[in-house]
């Protein structure tokens, strides 16, 4: 049924962990929203192969105020939901239809949204199912669902991670894995333990890369996993692949330094995602490919346009993990509830319970150095 021109104070556009997240603050401070999503609750974690867990660890400490990691509201617990450390996808997706049940949040499914634009002092956002309109957007369509593309010449004869649906699919004897970032070294691993040859090309050398800071190195989770198969994965560092190329039934890829390699089979391409954000572009500044945001992680663009998720940078610090990102929602939530003229006592409860529970980051001097957050 077509829903023309419903009205909202707040539109979020994604039910994944950053909309679902964001949605629970704006539930709490009883603001008028509705989150639209163009699939099912939680789908990108549903696309996710089969054997790929989290590699951030879920533990319950919520009786100590200390929230599970993988957590995207102060009063659950992925570890004491789903009992278990690591989830994968499709358990996640289940904690998430939990938080959306658990919570009564509005959730419209199976609405894709076409734009975004502002008309005066509101937004209109055009979806299959008519024209929803709100005073406020929130972006929190993620990136999983938007493999990058035209990484290398040829890399359409290449499967796509984010398009194998389980690692003991893939026939052969031997694999060619392109990118060896997480979802690099993951393809690695469990093509490894379900049998295969596999020679990973890694473009700079993130084995030997440590950072304080998990946005821009291995987790140990991953490297626990590696030195389990130590010695099985032919690792080659500092070759970035220029070129794939299908002849007689063999895929031969090509380096920068002229290197060639060859398969039978097609390689697993794993030079990352690119973002939801090409579908609202004309709404940001972009530095750097990452969208200008001010204080309240808002467009610095376009008025009360506001981003949640992994998309996230101040300065040094990339909110790309959910333990990081979520603590960015209640700002958010303040911000358009204060512009809503909501009573300051239901926002400082808010915001004092997200504070207690370390889900509440308004300081962004810390991002001036790359160890931040």
């Amino acid at each position: 049924m077509r829903n023309e021109n419903q009205y909202k104070d707040v539109i979020v556009v994604g039910a994944g962990a950053s909309g679902l997240g964001v949605g629970v603050v704006l539930k709490k401070l009883g603001i008028d929203y509705v989150i639209l999503e163009k699939d099912t609750i939680g789908s990108s974690f549903l696309r996710w192969p089969e054997e790929t867990r989290f590699i951030s660890p879920s533990f319950t400490g919520n009786f100590f105020k200390m929230p599970d990691l993988n957590t995207i509201s102060p009063e659950t617990s992925p570890a004491f939901n789903l009992l278990t450390e690591h989830p994968t996808g499709r358990e996640f997706s289940q904690y998430l239809e939990g938080i959306a049940e658990h919570y009564e949040l509005n959730v419209e499914t199976r609405v894709e949204v076409g734009g975004v634009w502002k008309e005066k002092d509101f937004f209109v956002v055009n979806t299959g199912n008519g024209e929803y309109k709100s005073r406020f957007v929130i972006w929190a369509a993620g990136e999983y669902q938007y493999p990058k593309r035209m990484a290398f010449e040829g890399d359409d004869l290449c499967r796509h991670y984010s398009e194998v649906k389980s690692f003991s699919d893939i026939q052969g004897e031997d694999s060619l894995v392109i990118g060896a970032y997480e979802s690099g070294f993951d393809a690695a691993i469990n093509l490894v333990k379900s049998g295969k040859k596999v020679t990973l090309l890694d473009s700079t050398e993130f084995l030997e890369l440590v950072n304080s800071d998990s946005s821009y190195s291995l987790s140990p989770y991953t490297r626990d996993r590696i030195n389990e198969v130590a010695g099985t994965v032919i690792y080659k560092k500092n070759t970035r692949v220029t070129r794939v190329h299908l002849a007689d039934g063999v895929y031969t890829v090509t380096t920068a330094e002229n290197k060639t390699f060859t398969s039978k089979q097609k390689p697993i391409n794993c030079t990352g995602f690119d973002s939801s954000l090409s579908l609202v572009k004309p709404l940001f500044e972009f530095k750097d490919k990452y969208p200008v945001l001010n204080d309240y992680d808002e467009s610095t663009k376009t008025e009360n346009f506001f981003l949640v998720g992994p998309q996230v940078k101040h300065s040094n610090a990339l909110f790309c993990f959910i333990y990081k990102y979520r603590q960015r929602f209640a700002i958010v939530g303040e911000r358009i509830a204060t512009l809503l003229n909501v009573s300051s006592e239901v926002i400082e409860e808010v915001v004092r319970e997200h504070k207690e529970y370390n889900f509440y980051l308004d300081d962004l001097s810390c991002c001036d150095n790359a160890c931040a957050c």
